[in-house]
């Protein structure tokens, strides 16, 4: 199972069985990336472009269709579009802390936003 922690709105660690990924943040920018398995550290560095999409790291390079779509080659631990967690066996975004899952490839998220302010979603309410 897959433990989640946030920082405010923002993922800070996951962990995974022995696997641990921590990101490093200012509060406008993601940093880098913090792994740990057993007594192995690593970091990477990451470059991100304005909207905190990260667009490489210490050596690889990502694009990004205009939905967040990105090749799935990429390695999962590390942030996506808009710098959100890639879940790493549907390829969705778990926005909301989770609340609702965003599929890239469709530009849909998989389910009605139950919190909307206009009662059942308004007119689109999967938008």
């Amino acid at each position: 199972s897959t433990r989640l922690f946030y920082q405010k709105t923002h993922l800070a660690t996951q962990i995974q069985g022995q696997i641990q990924h921590t990101l490093m943040r200012t509060d406008e920018h993601l940093l880098a990336c913090l792994s740990a398995e057993n007594n192995q550290r690593d970091g990477t560095l990451l470059v991100t472009d304005q909207q905190q999409s990260v667009t490489a790291a210490q050596g690889l390079e990502f694009a990004y269709t205009p939905y967040g779509h990105r090749h799935p080659s990429g390695p999962a631990s590390l942030p996506g579009f808009t710098g959100q967690r890639v879940d790493p066996v549907t390829g969705h975004y778990l926005l909301g802390n989770g609340y609702r899952a965003f599929n890239p490839v469709l530009m849909r998220f998989n389910s009605p936003d139950s919190l909307s302010p206009f009662g059942e979603g308004g007119v689109n309410a999967y938008g």
